[in-house]
């Protein structure tokens, strides 16, 4: 109970933090890290499973879900709402019925990346310059933190779907509105480096340890980063999809 409260004040504050970034493509990268999810594991006993390669199909899904619901004259709140709620709902029934193993979702993730890197490299975004509506961080911490504590409390129904629940992605999508599909989009493209950061703990925990796994993720997660950013960009002009 203490380990999950204390671990709910820390997402908190961190997405609490976030609020000071400024730049739309900063903000996105800065979403893409670790620190949440590293907190969850922690808090969730640093277990990785099948579980949380299903979160992070989720994780994707929630942004292009917002992004869908938005160009169909959804509000950014209810679309932010639903997608977030989705993303529990199809997490829990997931878990519970996919037998899939660790090795085999891992496969299936890459070639969906791979995938959507061919066909999205080419694709240019488009992008509207307005106003951004702004969360305070005191808000986001407020709102955050007891979300955060009831979703660790239940992670043992929810297993690593806790892990990578978007907790700063609910705030991103309404801050980043007219630029949701750059926000998914490079999201997407930076994931890999979050399931290098899983494949890496799950290989590694039993003989080097949690901390010393969760070290090792981070440096997979750094360096496939840095690689798709280098390699992989996501082009802008000046237009978005206007509702």
């Amino acid at each position: 109970m203490l380990l999950n409260l204390v671990s709910a004040v820390l997402i908190g504050a961190i997405i609490g933090a976030m609020a000071l970034i400024k730049k739309p493509r900063t903000k996105a990268l800065v979403y893409s890290l670790p620190f949440p999810i590293t907190i969850a594991l922690i808090a969730t006993h640093g277990k990785v499973d099948e579980s949380n390669i299903i979160g992070l199909f989720l994780l994707s899904g929630f942004l292009w879900l917002v992004y869908w619901l938005y160009t169909k004259g959804f509000s950014i709140y209810l679309a932010d709402i639903i997608s977030a709620a989705l993303y529990v709902l199809i997490g829990y029934f997931l878990i519970k019925t996919m037998p899939t193993g660790f090795v085999l979702l891992t496969i299936l993730y890459l070639a969906f990346w791979f995938l959507f890197v061919l066909l999205y490299r080419k694709h240019e975004e488009e992008e509207v310059k307005h106003r951004p509506h702004k969360i305070k961080p005191l808000y986001k911490t407020v709102i955050v933190t007891p979300l955060a504590f009831l979703l660790l409390a239940l992670k043992s129904q929810l297993a690593g779907i806790v892990v990578t629940f978007p907790f700063s992605g609910v705030f991103a999508v309404v801050e980043g509105q007219y630029i949701l599909r750059t926000l998914a989009a490079i999201f997407t493209r930076n994931s890999i480096a979050i399931l290098a950061l899983f494949v890496t703990i799950y290989c590694t925990v039993d003989a080097i340890g949690f901390w010393y796994s969760i070290v090792a993720g981070w440096i997979s997660y750094i360096a496939i980063l840095l690689f798709v950013s280098k390699y992989f960009d996501v082009h802008e002009s000046n237009g978005d999809s206007q509702r």
